[in-house]
């Protein structure tokens, strides 16, 4: 029985047991659906994979098995969203009064339904919603489109779905949790999670601001004078630096922190800013009368006149680190042997543009109109007038009531915007996020997950380049990572997902924003072995029952304990070693099986294999020639284990004259990994290929036309 065979059998033995629970998984993104239902989502779902076979095309690099998994949620998605065009389910329960009169309860199936819909009670369904959903009085939402009904609902994790349904059914607190067997910390947490959802904006209901009231009690009552006595002024860069010098600005404020926080990048791309012109936040002065003397107190902005003051009187060069935008234009004006500026006949002064590169520049290096332009620079400033002691530190606490950028956030902003839509698609879609594992609400908002998805794909397929440093992670993955890897390492999220299901509670503590990367790797090994997805559940029963405690080869998790996390011996060491782990409570054996380059070649290209035998020292040579001129040194895709798919694309090439050269440079320029099934990677470079050239074609075509 081939591959796609036993496939379909898996699927539908056992009254179709495995297409079922797939497609329960799917179903569950979407809320659910009512038992009527399954039967027709179960129908359509068969009806689209008896046709896939015919379409499933091997050349494209996937297995039969995971084209399937896409079909099926493919699949359930299409019905989901043509059901969703037409009308909202939902059911109601009625008393019904049969002939004898004799009352019933049953439940009512109602279609094309509004939520502006009164129930029995003569309550609207979204005033249910809404007044049901702020159980705890700190939210309010108007569910008024069923598209931003069906927008929210798919933005929550499976359990707060389940949370939110009973709500709506008017479920009590206690009667939810008992339903839903979970603990009084996972309720409140996905009840936070709702409430802090971005998408509940959706159905805020505007609060009418005349006749609202304040209820929490002030420390301090400010005084209607004392809002209206500042001013927004502008000052330049050499005033405000004068002043500072002169003490005329006090930069020692009892509350003030000390200058010289930052680090050299962001040293560094600060004064690249102003050197560009480029706004800067504002500066915060307090005036206070001081034994009759008027002192204007710095208190936000200490940081920016200190730089700028060190780098103008020439105590550090701009570094390269951080400098962005470092090649900086300006106009040297020509001028007499008075410094007089020389007029063309239109009485315009004559220039001409240049560039300055500022690294490795002082103040004191820069051209004049560059020091013009720094010392000119505008700043906006605010000052307010007349203040207390307790006015200046309510001043300080609310300019500083804000967090900067943690590493995970500021090293998204290095990267290209497309190398960063892949990344947020993966860790802002992907359900596994919301469904599985350990991950806080501030694990999403601080850019945590952001960050597991980085170092997956690093794990997965650049593991030898591994960065301890997240931004130096993030910088090499935007140079080298290709689309088809952030593909692959989504569909692994979701098969995972598929796996653990709902019933294994207890694993998910294993997947913490450190660990996720490292399991996934692991798992990422796992499905290149032909064993069911189950399996690896088991290991993991294991693993925590115990298993990692176990020694391998005299190395056990305990050896890990106190090196630091990040570090690369650290991480590859832990993965060897689980992988070893793996393949032992498996049985799974390493893969010694020698495989016939001939034979292989003679299959996946389509030639006979004595025609493959008598060219092969001339397909060799070949090979090793284009390799020399077209992939770098250093390159994964020089390794032995890469070699037989090249060499069969050599093959290829012969057999249907194309010319290799110009697309495997620009296939090796863009890739640096490869799949290590060689019949996998060979279907994926022909398939590269192919676009290429079809590429071509379009492109000269448009030309010529």
């Amino acid at each position: 029985m081939n591959q796609i065979d036993a496939t379909i059998e898996w699927l539908f033995s056992n009254e179709a047991k495995e297409m079922k629970r797939i497609c329960n998984k799917e179903m569950t993104k979407f809320g659910g659906i009512y038992e009527m239902d399954y039967h027709d989502f179960y129908s359509q779902v068969g009806w689209d994979v008896s046709k896939a076979k015919n379409r499933y095309d091997p050349s494209k690099g996937k297995s039969f098995k995971d084209y399937i998994y896409g079909v099926i949620k493919w699949s359930v998605c299409k019905e989901m969203s043509r059901r969703n065009r037409g009308k909202r389910q939902i059911t109601i329960e009625k008393e019904v009064a049969d002939e004898n009169g004799n009352v019933t309860t049953q439940k009512e199936y109602i279609s094309n339904i509004s939520l502006d819909a009164p129930t029995e009670d003569g309550i609207d369904i979204k005033e249910k919603v809404a007044s049901d959903f702020n159980i705890e009085n700190e939210t309010n939402i108007d569910f008024e489109s069923d598209d931003k009904v069906e927008l929210f609902m798919n933005s929550l994790s499976n359990l707060q779905r389940k949370i939110l349904k009973l709500k709506m059914k008017n479920y009590f607190v206690d009667e939810i949790k008992q339903k839903l067997n979970i603990s009084d910390s996972e309720y409140n947490t996905a009840m936070k999670s709702i409430q802090m959802n971005e998408n509940l904006s959706l159905f805020s209901k505007n609060i009418n601001d005349c006749n609202y009231k304040e209820e929490t009690q002030m420390e301090r009552v400010m005084e209607i004078n004392e809002a209206d006595n500042y001013r927004m002024d502008k000052r330049s860069m050499f005033s405000l630096l004068e002043d500072k010098k002169s003490g005329d600005i006090n930069c020692k404020y009892i509350l003030q922190r000390k200058p010289f926080q930052w680090t050299q990048e962001e040293r560094n791309r600060y004064i690249c800013r102003i050197l560009n012109n480029l706004p800067i936040p504002e500066i915060i002065l307090c005036e206070q009368n001081i034994k009759g003397l008027m002192i204007d107190h710095l208190i936000d902005g200490l940081q920016r006149l200190s730089y700028a003051e060190a780098f103008k009187e020439n105590r550090f060069k701009i570094g390269a680190n951080g400098a962005e935008r470092h090649l900086i234009k300006y106009r040297e004006f020509s001028v007499d042997e008075n410094g007089s500026r020389i007029l063309d006949e239109d009485g315009v002064p004559i220039y001409e543009e240049k560039i300055c590169d500022v690294v490795g520049k002082h103040y004191k290096d820069l051209p004049d109109e560059l020091k013009k332009r720094f010392n000119n620079f505008n700043v906006n400033v605010t000052k307010f007038f007349n203040c207390t002691d307790e006015q200046i530190a309510d001043h300080i606490r609310d300019y500083n009531n804000h967090a900067s950028m943690n590493n995970e956030q500021s090293g998204m902003t290095k990267i290209s915007a497309d190398t960063a839509r892949n990344i947020k698609t993966i860790a802002d879609n992907n359900t596994f996020f919301k469904n599985c594992g350990k991950y806080t609400d501030s694990n999403k908002v601080k850019g945590k997950i952001d960050r597991i998805v980085a170092e997956a794909i690093m794990l997965l397929f650049h593991r030898d380049e591994w960065k301890p440093k997240l931004d130096k992670t993030y910088r090499y993955i935007d140079e080298n990572v290709t689309d088809e890897e952030f593909f692959e390492l989504n569909s692994d999220l979701n098969r995972l997902e598929i796996a653990l299901g709902e019933n294994n509670k207890d694993l998910m503590g294993m997947f913490t924003p450190t660990n996720t990367p490292m399991w996934l790797a692991v798992f990422h090994e796992f499905i290149t072995h032909d064993v069911e997805d189950s399996k690896f559940i088991d290991f993991l029963k294991a693993y925590k029952d115990g298993l990692n405690e176990k020694e391998v080869d005299g190395v056990s998790m305990k050896d890990f304990k106190n090196m630091q996390t990040k570090k690369k011996t650290t991480i590859t060491g832990k993965i060897e070693l689980l992988i070893k782990l793996m393949n032992e409570f498996l049985h799974i054996e390493e893969n010694d099986e020698v495989i016939d380059e001939e034979d292989f070649i003679a299959e996946v290209v389509g030639l006979d294999k004595e025609a493959i035998h008598a060219d092969m020292d001339f397909y060799k040579e070949s090979l090793k020639d284009l390799k020399d001129i077209t992939i770098k040194d250093g390159s994964k895709l020089l390794q032995e284990d890469n070699n037989l798919s090249l060499l069969a694309m050599v093959v290829y090439s012969y057999k249907e004259d194309i010319d290799l050269e110009e697309w495997l440079t620009e296939y090796a320029k863009n890739n640096n990994t490869y799949f290590k099934d060689q019949r996998k990677n060979y279907y994926h470079l022909l398939d590269d290929l192919r676009k290429y050239y079809m590429k071509k074609y379009y492109m000269k075509k448009n030309e010529v036309g």
